[in-house]
């Protein structure tokens, strides 16, 4: 089975359960799986970025997506996350030669994980705002297709790179492919829901697929600094769970932070 065909067949199975999750899966379900997703994602983190005993680590994480999922306040789970990493790291580490080295990994992985803690926070309330699952399939959907469109066109017609240094294989063109397939399908389903008006659509459909493509080289840089191709193997064709949400990192909140505006 080629490439292609192994990332096509993942990406159908993820793509009917990701329908289930957002259009027949009860509330209390939908915040249980989103929290299977961010424990698997901060562990993905933690391995790859090797912090010193990721399983404690990851334990430290509970109470703070405790606090974000049952509605809590961003700021106090983000500051509460970094005081308890920050003294477990210096508890852990013993020598302090490899103290500067250790401090180094947790300031790449509190930046990522600050991400995926927006993320989280955003598509949680997301959910319970009105009409929050169509905006939520809307940006998923076009964020998926301009990923996907990127790829098939940057492989077949990709000739200028974008980031060499961060992510060799994206190409201008295949950029170019995605932000018009993406933001296309995001308009159709925001607009067909008369969520918004066409230009109003458009425009933040856009703005928001540019910005997934940070949240993509975002992960991509983290990568690189490490030394690792993907952040995990659990996703055949796709690498890991956060390989495969890294764009929805930047995007999904960039929507949760324009939605209100419109409901009000």
């Amino acid at each position: 089975m080629s490439e292609w065909q192994l990332r096509l067949m993942t990406g159908s199975i993820m793509l009917l359960f990701a329908l289930w999750w957002l259009f027949f899966a009860s509330a209390p379900v939908f915040m249980l799986l989103l929290f299977a997703l961010v424990l698997l994602a901060s562990h993905e983190l933690l391995a790859m970025v090797r912090m010193p005993q990721p399983s404690v680590m990851l334990l430290l994480t509970l109470p703070t997506w405790l606090i974000l999922l049952q509605g809590g306040s961003l700021f106090a789970a983000m500051t509460l996350l970094m005081l308890l990493w920050s003294l477990a790291t210096l508890l852990m580490v013993k020598e302090r030669s490899m103290l500067a080295a250790a401090i180094t990994r947790l300031t790449w992985t509190q930046w990522m994980m600050a991400w995926l803690m927006l993320f989280a926070w955003s598509l949680a309330e997301l959910r319970h705002a009105e009409h929050g699952l169509w905006w939520i399939a809307g940006a998923c959907a076009g964020i998926w297709m301009a990923d996907s469109a990127a790829y098939v066109a940057g492989k077949r017609w990709g000739k200028h790179k974008l980031c060499p240094a961060i992510s060799p294989g994206k190409t201008i063109e295949g950029v170019a492919a995605g932000v018009c397939c993406g933001a296309a399908l995001a308009t159709l389903i925001w607009y067909g829901q008369s969520l918004l008006p066409m230009p109003l659509a458009l425009a933040l459909a856009v703005i928001m697929v540019a910005a997934s493509i940070l949240g993509d080289l975002n992960e991509s840089a983290l990568k690189r600094i490490v030394g690792v191709k993907d952040s995990g193997r659990l996703l055949p064709g796709h690498g890991g769970m956060l390989d495969r949400i890294d764009a929805l990192l930047t995007g999904i909140p960039l929507v949760a932070m324009f939605v209100p505006l419109v409901n009000n």
